[in-house]
């Protein structure tokens, strides 16, 4: 039986106006859609933790140079050390330029590595910008029977950690890359037994974020208890430019070009991300207001008012960065996975 005219022509109509609606939402400018849709920024990891606060002083400034000037909200999603945002940013969340998110920058790997649990391509996400570097040190203790990072190469040094982490991760890669005589004892809940280990002689070093290091004991860092030997990143801070970096010491390119890997995601310490296919005009309204917000002096007051690095990275440079990372050769990936397989758990 044919269906009555007058509900055709009320389905016809409802089609049409559909296929409108469309239309008008993707000839929408950057301004007239984020005037009208509320900005939403995940957060990977705890309310309270490092991420969340960056990135609530990060969205207060962000909003004044969108054009639009949406409202924002900051959520937590926490969970897989921050691969379940990363997984629902992937393959869950609006790819309409309304949602972003930041988790750990190790995440950005661990899809090469072969972690089922990552179920993203880094490659295709949007990238916004990071707020700053992240660089690990190994540091020792004023009684390490070492004393400098050549000192590490003949000398056993034994290195506190808090177990599968950059903790235990970074001084098992100079092990396997440089061949540093660092022992590892992994069984400490925390970077604050780890230094009281070091204060009872149990430990002589840790490997831990700069940032970190600077927060949690500034007085022994300024008294020489704690000294850095060598610096994990792309190339030297300022902070501590005349400390080596682990790619100065390696032997040969093939040396260098693991540490590269391993280490770039440093570079890009805070990075925000939002789905693939983002349409590109709402991506580069995003960058360039990441950007302006990056050198906005009222965001950078409040920033140093509690203790944040800036060292921005822009969008575009992230993502150059990134495509690195995923052109990485299969054998230089095997090789990296079988150097950290045995302090992360995973074979």
């Amino acid at each position: 039986m044919r269906p009555p005219l007058r509900m055709t022509a009320i389905v016809s109509t409802l089609i049409l106006a559909s296929g409108m609606d469309l239309r008008l939402a993707g000839a929408q400018s950057v301004e007239q859609f984020y005037k009208s849709n509320q900005l939403v920024f995940l957060v990977g990891h705890d309310a309270g933790g490092g991420y969340d606060i960056y990135t609530r002083t990060l969205v207060r400034h962000l909003v004044k140079h969108i054009p639009g000037q949406p409202t924002a909200v900051v959520k937590t999603m926490p969970g897989a050390g921050g691969l379940r945002m990363i997984n629902h940013l992937f393959s869950g969340a609006p790819r309409d330029g309304s949602t972003f998110g930041i988790s750990d920058r190790g995440f950005i790997l661990e899809p090469l590595l072969g972690n089922k649990a990552a179920q993203f391509d880094g490659a295709r996400m949007s990238a916004i910008g990071s707020i700053g570097r992240q660089t690990p040190a190994c540091s020792l203790w004023h009684g390490a029977r070492a004393k400098t990072i050549n000192d590490t190469f003949k000398q056993e040094t034994v290195i506190g950690g808090t177990g599968p982490s950059a903790t235990t991760v970074y001084p098992a890669i100079l092990n396997g890359v440089l061949k540093t005589n660092f022992k590892i004892i992994a069984g400490y809940r925390g970077s604050g037994e780890i230094m009281l280990a070091m204060e009872r002689g149990e430990a002589e070093g840790v490997c831990l974020s700069w940032d970190t290091l600077k927060t949690l004991k500034p007085d022994w860092l300024a008294d020489g208890r704690l000294k850095p030997i060598v610096q994990m990143g792309l190339t030297r801070i300022t902070e501590l430019k005349e400390l080596p970096t682990a790619m100065e010491l390696a032997a040969t390119a093939a040396d260098r070009d693991l540490l590269a890997l391993y280490f770039g995601p440093n570079d890009m310490g805070r990075p925000y991300v939002g789905p693939p296919e983002v349409p590109k005009e709402r991506v580069l309204a995003l960058r360039r207001a990441f950007d302006a917000t990056m050198k906005d002096p009222a965001y950078l007051t409040e920033a140093k008012s509690q203790m944040m690095d800036v060292d921005p990275m822009t969008g575009e440079s992230m993502e150059q960065l990134i495509k690195t990372f995923y052109a990485s050769s299969p054998e230089l990936l095997a090789r990296l996975k079988s150097v950290l397989d045995q302090y992360r758990g995973r074979n």
